[in-house]
């Protein structure tokens, strides 16, 4: 695949935030019982979105997720006991397979679908689906005519990229009959990003920076409180470090673009950085103003991998204790 298409999707992964999903009108009564019984019984329902309204009269059993803008809607299904038979593959893994979900996805039971350069709407009619998953489809203005052809198909509710995490494994709980599940996943993330502030008082007050470099003579970094991630990163104790905000937005969205001589912008008491490669990686850590750093004079640097860095820009259900995780080193810095 083509460097430059995969270039040119992060950026526009990175420049949003999650993708979005879908509101809901429960049709049925409150199920009760079993999972199965409680899946079955909360049907009909009827999903709002920006495409229409989409009726699931029974519950689906052949799932497929269309989308490479993010993984809430694969996230949420694992979360809730749900197999899909097909799925979109990370294009940015050598399997396929998203990395918080590699203990969870059964290739043998779940096709990998590629569809970076487009939708295979032939090979999608051919799975016999009978729900569509396409929030975070960022194409699906010219998708979803085609896939709702092929089966029942949940869009983004307003715009791709507006929805928390937490509305959007409620909104496809509702679609699967899977409501009380819901609740339990959320809530079990929740605790765990209250688990890591707790283990880390030192993060209490303390700034950071989160960047990516996949551009020469560029770096594009969180530039607002406004960001899935900030907000994510505010939950844990950290606050945006002052000096990267209101510098040059990207299109509008919560990203910002630094220049090679603007780097010092990005010092804080925590700096978080993913490059795409190790070029890219050498180019910025041979600047004057890097090296000059107190972030890393202090040991305070972090390079982590890009698969982190749009997990936090883009938090699901399943992949945010994946992605806290990876910074661990990080944060224990800052208890020191």
């Amino acid at each position: 695949m083509p460097r430059k298409f995969l270039t040119t999707l992060l950026t526009v992964t990175l420049a949003a935030g999650l993708a979005a999903c879908g509101s809901v009108e429960d049709d049925s009564a409150p199920s009760s019982g079993d999972a199965k019984a409680d899946a079955s019984s909360a049907f009909p329902v009827t999903v709002k979105h920006k495409f229409g309204s989409t009726k699931i009269t029974k519950e689906p059993e052949r799932i497929v997720v269309i989308g490479d803008g993010g993984t809430d809607d694969v996230d949420a299904l694992y979360a809730l006991g749900v197999t899909p038979i097909a799925v979109s593959k990370d294009a940015f893994a050598a399997d396929g397979v998203h990395p918080w979900l590699k203990d969870r996805v059964d290739t043998e039971k779940t096709r990998l679908l590629n569809t970076m350069n487009g939708v295979d709407f032939e090979e999608v009619a051919a799975l016999r689906p009978d729900l569509i998953l396409a929030t975070s489809d960022f194409t699906l203005d010219k998708n979803y005519e085609k896939l709702s052809a092929v089966a029942p198909t949940i869009g983004y509710e307003t715009a791709w990229g507006k929805q928390t995490w937490q509305e959007h494994v409620r909104v496809v709980a509702k679609a699967v009959g899977r409501q009380e599940q819901a609740d339990k996943a959320v809530r079990e993330t929740e605790d765990s990003i209250a688990e890591v502030k707790a283990e880390h008082p030192g993060l209490a007050g303390r700034t950071y920076s989160l960047s990516i470099g996949n551009t020469p003579a560029r770096i594009y970094t969180i530039a607002s409180e406004d960001d899935f991630a900030a907000k994510l990163m505010s939950e844990v104790g950290l606050s945006l470090t002052p000096s990267v905000k209101n510098i040059k937005t990207v299109s509008g969205s919560p990203t910002g673009e630094l220049s090679f001589e603007q780097l010092d912008k990005l010092d804080a008491d925590l700096v978080v950085i993913a490059f795409t490669t190790p070029e890219l990686r050498k180019a910025f850590e041979s600047s004057a103003l890097v090296k000059n750093m107190s972030a890393v004079k202090k040991d305070r640097y972090v390079v982590t991998d890009v698969a982190t860095i749009s997990q936090l820009r883009s938090p699901s259900v399943l992949g945010i204790p994946w992605a806290l995780d990876n910074l661990e080193t990080g944060f224990a810095k800052l208890d020191e």
